[in-house]
């Protein structure tokens, strides 16, 4: 059972969603690379295909209104990534700030309208949620948006806390845990260099 509150002036509800395995392990799998896109060193070539699978995502996002989709960042796309990268940073930031209040914090918001449809195959309803069109010059906004959308859809369809995410004190990497158990670092080696560290550190006290 999920438990994200959502502000709104008159009353608070929660996600209580039940999905299958299969999208839930399909959303992890975002997460995952969402965080990774998130430490990732954008000065380096292995994190190329990161770079290219972020943008390929939120240009072909359902949410993203079509009048944005087919933009061009050649000139721009060194300073795109970078600033996307901040921003995916913050908001993990914010997550992991909030899970240290005792009150309820709002996190952040995407505004949007929702299209009521009618599928002519399936001959079912479905609704849409999209980003109103913006204009030329403030794409980068826009995918910072969808950006913001999708991180709410990976949490809305995992079994989420906030208390899982935590940011690595020795690389500064964030990472997210799949279990209750408190984690301090994200990885074993850099708990191990840690615990390597206090060890010289302590040997070398006493040899003092």
């Amino acid at each position: 059972v999920n438990r994200i509150s959502v502000m709104t002036p008159k009353t608070t509800r929660y996600w209580t969603t039940k999905k299958s395995k299969a999208v839930v392990k399909e959303r992890r799998a975002e997460l995952d690379f969402l965080i990774d896109f998130a430490n990732a060193d954008m000065t380096s070539e292995v994190s190329r295909h990161i770079q290219t699978r972020i943008l390929d995502h939120l240009r072909r996002h359902p949410a993203l209104h079509p009048h944005n989709r087919g933009w061009k960042a050649d000139g721009q796309l060194t300073n795109l990534l970078s600033a996307l990268q901040k921003h995916i940073r913050s908001r993990l930031d914010g997550i992991i700030e909030n899970k240290q209040m005792l009150w309820e914090m709002p996190l952040w918001e995407v505004s949007g309208s929702v299209l009521l449809t009618l599928h002519p195959i399936k001959n079912r309803f479905y609704e849409r949620f999209q980003l109103r069109k913006v204009k030329r010059g403030n794409e980068i906004n826009a995918l910072k948006k969808i950006m913001d959308l999708w991180l709410i859809e990976i949490i809305r369809d995992l079994d989420f806390s906030p208390q899982r995410f935590g940011q690595c004190p020795r690389c500064g990497g964030f990472f997210y845990s799949p279990t209750e158990r408190v984690r301090t670092y994200c990885s074993t080696r850099c708990a191990n260099a840690v615990r390597q560290q206090q060890f010289r550190d302590g040997k070398r006290g006493k040899d003092e």
